[in-house]
């Protein structure tokens, strides 16, 4: 069975995740017959996806139609779907450039490593989608992928009526525990709830039979071994020091981004990084970094070098098969009623996540079919997880959400004063006057004039 339909993607000239996209759309049979509208407002990248997109639907003789346009609501009428893939340009300045001068100015106010101010400016664009859906394609299923997502699909859901599913890749690192500890990842099964880059692994099994001994096991024979090697993957966190501190501490494993995300203790500087995350300082050292930037550069090089060659084969650099996105999956679960077992952002109706409100965006597993989307209740987290981690995490979206829907300066300041960093209120407020008089921020100046 095949249905039509249109999927928007808003943002496509974030080329690496766009093509991954039409990748699964070409190796997805069941929403053959479909219109996708490539929607970004760099032209150049934009020009490069489509001949990407369209070479790559020939080479698999996949019946899907493409289209582009720098107008983001005449891309959404009529949609069934619209992907939000954006990280928020700022004037020139691309979405990673403007991020590093928010970084750069945070850490001269003694944010070592930024204060997360972009997030403000992510939130207050995914909002205006939002609102754009709601008004133009008011039945459409808004998948958000970009961050914040635990924050800006809480403020969507709470400020819109639009269908939304925040959705992220974290989950699966889970098979970075099994692979260190030598399993065969068909037999291992693993449950990861909680808020977006902050889900913990509830269960853990192989071959049906509770496999958290095994971690305890390569704590106390393997770990230290495992911790003096000498590190090249920026991203090795997932069995890091820190994660296991963070295991002890709370009781539950860390899973994806959360070990990264959790504890100021493990970022005061780079020394204390190179102790918890290896000698490069993990993920999010000025090292790992620049890394990750360097490398997200030379992919997207080689993707326009494809793009723009057509003696090149599109399906060589984009292997043809289904990836562990799931997005394409759940969008051929809604249309053509396949049901299926995701991991996805939703709000936490009926409590499906125990002690936090209805209208909280929660990550969990989730039934969906073509009646829609249905959570899957979470057993009770351990109490010192809930008091320790969960309710201050909660407690820092709810500043963040509460700023953008009432646009007050206050509580731009009463997020940096949690801040273990903030000394003194002067230091608070000298950070967020530059950030704000900032040309780049003209948009959030009008927001929260003090």
């Amino acid at each position: 069975m095949q249905t039509s339909v249109k999927i928007v993607i808003i943002g496509a000239g974030s080329a690496q995740f766009s093509a991954g996209i039409v990748r699964d759309l070409c190796v997805n049979k069941g929403l053959y017959g479909s219109r996708v509208v490539l929607m970004d407002i760099d032209e150049r990248r934009l020009d490069f996806i489509e001949k990407l997109a369209i070479r790559m639907a020939q080479e698999l003789k996949a019946d899907l139609t493409f289209s582009k346009t720098t107008d983001r609501q005449q891309a959404l009428k009529g949609a069934d779907f619209v992907i939000n893939t954006v990280q928020v340009k700022a004037h020139e300045l691309e979405g990673h450039q403007w991020v590093e001068l928010q970084r750069r100015l945070s850490e001269k106010h003694g944010y070592y490593r930024g204060a997360r101010l972009h997030d403000y400016g992510q939130m207050a664009f995914h909002l205006e989608v939002a609102r754009d859906v709601e008004r133009i394609c008011p039945e459409a299923w808004l998948i958000e992928s970009a961050n914040p997502v635990f924050e800006a699909c809480t403020l969507m859901t709470r400020e819109t009526k639009a269908k939304v599913i925040g959705l992220c890749h974290g989950h699966y690192v889970y098979r970075e525990i099994a692979k260190v500890l030598g399993l065969d990842l068909k037999y291992v099964t693993a449950e990861m709830p909680g808020f977006n880059h902050w889900i913990w692994m509830t269960d853990f099994r192989y071959k049906g039979k509770d496999a958290y001994p095994l971690i305890n096991e390569w704590i106390q024979t393997n770990a230290e071994e495992y911790w003096a090697r000498d590190v090249k993957k920026f991203s090795d966190t997932q069995m890091s020091r820190a994660a296991i501190d963070q295991y002890k501490l709370y009781g539950l494993m860390p899973i994806g981004d959360t070990p990264r995300m959790v504890g100021w203790l493990y970022h005061s500087d780079l020394v204390a990084k190179k102790r918890w995350y290896g000698n490069l300082g993990g993920f999010d050292s000025e090292i790992g970094w620049q890394m990750y930037l360097d490398e997200l550069n030379r992919k997207l090089s080689e993707i326009e070098q494809v793009a723009l060659d057509e003696s090149k084969l599109v399906s060589h650099t984009f292997k043809p098969e289904q990836s562990d996105e799931q997005i394409v999956p759940i969008i051929n679960s809604l249309v053509n009623d396949v049901q299926g077992l995701y991991q996805v952002n939703i709000p936490n109706a009926g409590h499906i996540l125990k002690g936090f409100p209805e209208d909280l965006v929660v990550e969990c597993k989730a039934i969906i079919n073509g009646s829609g989307v249905r959570g899957v209740g979470i057993p009770p987290l351990p109490e010192r997880l809930i008091t320790g981690a969960m309710i201050p995490r909660w407690h820092l979206a709810e500043l963040k959400v509460n700023a953008m829907r009432e646009q007050k300066y206050e509580y731009l300041l009463l997020y940096l004063l949690e801040d273990h960093r903030t000394k003194n209120l002067e230091q608070a407020e000298s950070l967020l006057e530059e950030w704000l008089s900032d040309s780049h921020n003209d948009i959030l100046a009008k927001m929260f004039k003090k």
